[in-house]
Protein backbone atom coordinates (compact mmCIF):
# COMPACT_ATOMS: atom_id res chain seq x y z
CA UNK A 1 0.00 0.00 0.00
CA UNK A 2 2.81 2.39 0.83
CA UNK A 3 4.60 1.59 -2.44
CA UNK A 4 1.42 2.38 -4.36
CA UNK A 5 1.14 5.81 -2.68
CA UNK A 6 4.81 6.47 -3.36
CA UNK A 7 4.31 5.77 -7.07
CA UNK A 8 1.34 8.09 -7.26
CA UNK A 9 3.37 10.88 -5.59
CA UNK A 10 6.19 10.50 -8.14
CA UNK A 11 3.67 10.59 -10.97
CA UNK A 12 2.13 13.81 -9.57
CA UNK A 13 5.57 15.44 -9.35
CA UNK A 14 6.37 14.50 -12.96
CA UNK A 15 3.01 15.87 -14.11
CA UNK A 16 3.57 19.20 -12.33
CA UNK A 17 7.03 19.43 -13.91
CA UNK A 18 5.54 18.86 -17.37
CA UNK A 19 2.89 21.52 -16.74
CA UNK A 20 5.52 24.05 -15.64
CA UNK A 21 7.62 23.36 -18.73
CA UNK A 22 4.57 23.81 -20.97
CA UNK A 23 3.73 27.12 -19.36
CA UNK A 24 7.32 28.26 -19.74
CA UNK A 25 7.36 27.30 -23.40
CA UNK A 26 4.07 29.13 -23.98
CA UNK A 27 5.41 32.26 -22.26
CA UNK A 28 8.55 32.21 -24.40
CA UNK A 29 6.54 31.75 -27.57
CA UNK A 30 4.36 34.81 -26.82
CA UNK A 31 5.62 38.01 -28.51
CA UNK A 32 4.27 41.57 -28.26
CA UNK A 33 3.78 43.75 -31.30
CA UNK A 34 6.92 45.72 -32.12
CA UNK A 35 7.48 48.97 -34.01
CA UNK A 36 10.23 47.46 -36.12
CA UNK A 37 10.19 44.79 -38.76
CA UNK A 38 7.53 45.12 -41.42
CA UNK A 39 6.25 48.44 -40.07
CA UNK A 40 9.73 49.93 -40.30
CA UNK A 41 9.98 48.87 -43.95
CA UNK A 42 6.59 50.41 -44.71
CA UNK A 43 7.50 53.60 -42.85
CA UNK A 44 10.74 54.11 -44.75
CA UNK A 45 9.03 53.33 -48.09
CA UNK A 46 6.23 55.80 -47.41
CA UNK A 47 8.61 58.58 -46.49
CA UNK A 48 10.82 57.76 -49.46
CA UNK A 49 7.82 58.20 -51.77
CA UNK A 50 6.90 61.45 -50.03
CA UNK A 51 10.47 62.67 -50.39
CA UNK A 52 10.44 61.95 -54.12
CA UNK A 53 7.09 63.72 -54.54
CA UNK A 54 8.26 66.75 -52.56
CA UNK A 55 11.46 67.02 -54.58
CA UNK A 56 9.50 66.65 -57.84
CA UNK A 57 7.03 69.34 -56.76
CA UNK A 58 9.65 72.02 -56.17
CA UNK A 59 12.03 70.97 -58.95
CA UNK A 60 9.36 71.11 -61.65
CA UNK A 61 7.75 74.39 -60.57
CA UNK A 62 10.97 76.29 -59.74
CA UNK A 63 13.50 75.55 -62.47
CA UNK A 64 17.23 76.02 -62.07
CA UNK A 65 19.41 75.91 -59.01
CA UNK A 66 16.73 77.39 -56.78
CA UNK A 67 14.44 74.45 -57.56
CA UNK A 68 17.25 72.00 -56.71
CA UNK A 69 17.89 73.87 -53.47
CA UNK A 70 14.20 73.72 -52.54
CA UNK A 71 14.07 70.02 -53.39
CA UNK A 72 17.13 69.39 -51.20
CA UNK A 73 15.49 71.26 -48.32
CA UNK A 74 12.41 69.08 -48.83
CA UNK A 75 14.55 65.93 -48.64
CA UNK A 76 16.16 67.21 -45.43
CA UNK A 77 12.66 67.93 -44.14
CA UNK A 78 11.71 64.29 -44.74
CA UNK A 79 14.84 63.09 -42.97
CA UNK A 80 13.92 65.21 -39.93
CA UNK A 81 10.41 63.71 -39.99
CA UNK A 82 11.79 60.16 -39.95
CA UNK A 83 14.15 61.10 -37.10
CA UNK A 84 11.28 62.47 -35.02
CA UNK A 85 9.22 59.30 -35.51
CA UNK A 86 12.17 57.07 -34.62
CA UNK A 87 13.08 58.98 -31.45
CA UNK A 88 9.65 59.85 -30.05
CA UNK A 89 9.35 56.49 -28.24
CA UNK A 90 12.87 56.78 -26.82
CA UNK A 91 12.34 59.92 -24.81
CA UNK A 92 10.14 61.16 -21.99
CA UNK A 93 8.49 64.25 -20.60
CA UNK A 94 8.35 67.48 -22.54
CA UNK A 95 11.00 66.30 -25.00
CA UNK A 96 8.86 63.31 -25.99
CA UNK A 97 5.80 65.53 -26.44
CA UNK A 98 7.77 67.90 -28.64
CA UNK A 99 9.08 65.01 -30.77
CA UNK A 100 5.57 63.69 -31.28
CA UNK A 101 4.24 67.14 -32.16
CA UNK A 102 6.95 67.88 -34.72
CA UNK A 103 6.68 64.35 -36.16
CA UNK A 104 2.97 64.83 -36.86
CA UNK A 105 3.41 68.44 -38.01
CA UNK A 106 6.21 67.59 -40.44
CA UNK A 107 4.29 64.56 -41.68
CA UNK A 108 1.24 66.71 -42.36
CA UNK A 109 3.25 69.23 -44.40
CA UNK A 110 5.05 66.49 -46.30
CA UNK A 111 1.78 64.68 -47.01
CA UNK A 112 0.23 67.93 -48.32
CA UNK A 113 3.19 68.48 -50.64
CA UNK A 114 2.97 64.88 -51.84
CA UNK A 115 -0.77 65.18 -52.54
CA UNK A 116 -0.16 68.42 -54.49
CA UNK A 117 2.55 66.71 -56.55
CA UNK A 118 0.30 63.70 -57.30
CA UNK A 119 -2.56 66.05 -58.17
CA UNK A 120 -0.36 67.81 -60.70
CA UNK A 121 1.05 64.59 -62.13
CA UNK A 122 -2.40 63.02 -62.53
CA UNK A 123 -3.80 66.21 -64.05
CA UNK A 124 -7.25 65.79 -62.56
CA UNK A 125 -9.52 68.64 -61.60
CA UNK A 126 -8.80 72.32 -62.02
CA UNK A 127 -5.20 73.39 -62.47
CA UNK A 128 -3.32 74.54 -59.35
CA UNK A 129 -0.26 75.64 -61.29
CA UNK A 130 -0.46 79.29 -60.23
CA UNK A 131 -1.03 78.48 -56.56
CA UNK A 132 1.75 75.88 -56.44
CA UNK A 133 4.15 78.16 -58.30
CA UNK A 134 3.49 81.05 -55.91
CA UNK A 135 3.80 78.72 -52.90
CA UNK A 136 7.05 77.20 -54.20
CA UNK A 137 8.68 80.57 -54.87
CA UNK A 138 7.60 82.57 -51.82
CA UNK A 139 6.31 80.30 -49.05
CA UNK A 140 7.92 76.86 -49.29
CA UNK A 141 11.48 77.72 -48.27
CA UNK A 142 10.60 79.96 -45.27
CA UNK A 143 8.05 77.39 -44.09
CA UNK A 144 10.25 74.30 -44.38
CA UNK A 145 13.50 75.85 -43.22
CA UNK A 146 11.83 77.84 -40.43
CA UNK A 147 10.03 74.71 -39.19
CA UNK A 148 13.31 72.78 -39.05
CA UNK A 149 15.10 75.61 -37.21
CA UNK A 150 12.21 75.87 -34.75
CA UNK A 151 12.20 72.10 -34.17
CA UNK A 152 15.96 72.03 -33.55
CA UNK A 153 15.79 74.92 -31.07
CA UNK A 154 12.74 73.61 -29.20
CA UNK A 155 14.03 70.04 -28.97
CA UNK A 156 17.40 71.24 -27.78
CA UNK A 157 15.74 73.40 -25.14
CA UNK A 158 13.38 70.63 -23.97
CA UNK A 159 15.97 67.84 -24.02
CA UNK A 160 16.35 65.93 -20.76
CA UNK A 161 20.07 66.72 -20.64
CA UNK A 162 19.18 70.41 -20.46
CA UNK A 163 17.30 69.81 -17.21
CA UNK A 164 20.28 67.91 -15.82
CA UNK A 165 22.62 70.71 -16.88
CA UNK A 166 20.32 73.26 -15.28
CA UNK A 167 20.25 71.26 -12.05
CA UNK A 168 24.06 71.01 -12.06
CA UNK A 169 24.38 74.70 -12.85
CA UNK A 170 21.98 75.57 -10.02
CA UNK A 171 23.96 73.41 -7.60
CA UNK A 172 27.23 75.02 -8.67
CA UNK A 173 25.61 78.45 -8.45
CA UNK A 174 24.51 77.83 -4.87
CA UNK A 175 27.97 76.50 -4.04
CA UNK A 176 29.61 79.60 -5.51
CA UNK A 177 27.17 81.85 -3.65
CA UNK A 178 28.00 80.08 -0.40
CA UNK A 179 31.71 80.32 -1.14
CA UNK A 180 31.40 84.01 -1.95
CA UNK A 181 29.43 84.60 1.24
CA UNK A 182 32.07 82.75 3.25
CA UNK A 183 34.87 84.78 1.66
CA UNK A 184 32.91 87.97 2.34
CA UNK A 185 32.44 87.02 5.99
CA UNK A 186 36.13 86.17 6.27
CA UNK A 187 37.06 89.54 4.79
CA UNK A 188 34.68 91.28 7.17
CA UNK A 189 36.23 89.45 10.12
CA UNK A 190 39.71 90.38 8.94
CA UNK A 191 38.62 93.99 8.50
CA UNK A 192 37.09 94.07 11.99
CA UNK A 193 40.21 92.44 13.42
CA UNK A 194 42.45 95.00 11.72
CA UNK A 195 40.18 97.78 12.94
CA UNK A 196 40.31 96.51 16.50
CA UNK A 197 44.09 96.11 16.29
CA UNK A 198 44.41 99.67 15.07
CA UNK A 199 42.11 100.88 17.84
CA UNK A 200 44.11 98.93 20.42
CA UNK A 201 47.35 100.34 19.00
CA UNK A 202 45.87 103.84 19.21
CA UNK A 203 44.94 103.42 22.88
CA UNK A 204 48.35 101.90 23.62
CA UNK A 205 50.12 104.83 21.98
CA UNK A 206 47.84 107.23 23.82
CA UNK A 207 48.64 105.60 27.16
CA UNK A 208 52.35 105.76 26.39
CA UNK A 209 52.03 109.44 25.42
CA UNK A 210 50.09 110.27 28.55
CA UNK A 211 52.65 108.36 30.59
CA UNK A 212 55.33 110.55 29.09
CA UNK A 213 53.26 113.63 29.91
CA UNK A 214 52.93 112.46 33.51
CA UNK A 215 56.68 111.82 33.74
CA UNK A 216 57.44 115.28 32.39
CA UNK A 217 54.90 116.85 34.76
CA UNK A 218 56.51 115.00 37.65
CA UNK A 219 59.90 116.31 36.57
CA UNK A 220 58.50 119.82 36.25
CA UNK A 221 56.90 119.57 39.70
CA UNK A 222 60.16 118.33 41.18
CA UNK A 223 62.11 121.15 39.56
CA UNK A 224 59.60 123.76 40.73
CA UNK A 225 59.60 122.33 44.25
CA UNK A 226 63.41 122.37 44.30
CA UNK A 227 63.39 125.90 42.94
CA UNK A 228 60.93 126.95 45.60
CA UNK A 229 63.14 125.44 48.27
CA UNK A 230 66.14 127.29 46.88
CA UNK A 231 64.21 130.57 46.76
CA UNK A 232 62.85 130.07 50.25
CA UNK A 233 66.37 129.40 51.50
CA UNK A 234 67.52 132.85 50.34
CA UNK A 235 67.40 135.38 53.20
CA UNK A 236 67.63 138.51 51.11
CA UNK A 237 64.09 139.46 50.07
CA UNK A 238 65.24 141.46 47.06
CA UNK A 239 67.17 138.56 45.62
CA UNK A 240 64.29 136.22 46.43
CA UNK A 241 61.82 138.54 44.68
CA UNK A 242 64.11 138.87 41.68
CA UNK A 243 64.37 135.11 41.36
CA UNK A 244 60.61 134.76 41.69
CA UNK A 245 60.22 137.26 38.88
CA UNK A 246 62.69 135.28 36.80
CA UNK A 247 60.65 132.14 37.41
CA UNK A 248 57.54 134.10 36.40
CA UNK A 249 55.86 133.71 39.76
CA UNK A 250 54.51 136.14 42.29
CA UNK A 251 55.36 135.59 45.91
CA UNK A 252 52.61 134.10 47.94
CA UNK A 253 51.22 135.88 51.07
CA UNK A 254 53.00 133.38 53.22
CA UNK A 255 56.27 134.38 51.64
CA UNK A 256 55.51 138.08 52.11
CA UNK A 257 54.71 137.50 55.76
CA UNK A 258 58.02 135.70 56.22
CA UNK A 259 60.00 138.59 54.75
CA UNK A 260 62.44 140.08 57.35
CA UNK A 261 62.18 143.83 57.93
CA UNK A 262 65.46 145.71 57.36
CA UNK A 263 67.42 146.87 60.50
CA UNK A 264 67.66 150.63 61.32
CA UNK A 265 70.62 152.34 59.79
CA UNK A 266 71.71 153.74 63.19
CA UNK A 267 72.08 150.28 64.64
CA UNK A 268 74.07 148.97 61.79
CA UNK A 269 77.29 150.95 62.32
CA UNK A 270 78.60 151.86 65.94
CA UNK A 271 81.01 154.47 64.59
CA UNK A 272 78.21 156.51 63.10
CA UNK A 273 76.40 156.43 66.43
CA UNK A 274 79.48 157.75 68.33
CA UNK A 275 80.03 160.62 65.88
CA UNK A 276 76.48 161.69 66.26
CA UNK A 277 76.82 161.95 69.95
Amino acid sequence: MSLFNFGRAIEAVNQSTKDAEALHAEANSFDLAQTGGFLSVVKYLVFAVLACLNFHLFYTHVPGYWGIALGSVALLFEACTIYFWNKQNKSAGRHKNALQFFAMFFTGISFTHGCAALYQIAGVGPSLETVILTYSKFIAFPLLFGAMVLAVCVLHYLHWSTEISEARAETLRRAEIGRAALITQQLELEHESNLEQNRLRYFRDRIIQEEKYVQEVEKLAAVKARGRRVVDAIQDPDIRQELLNVFGQIGSPSTQQRRIAPLPASATNPKDKASTE
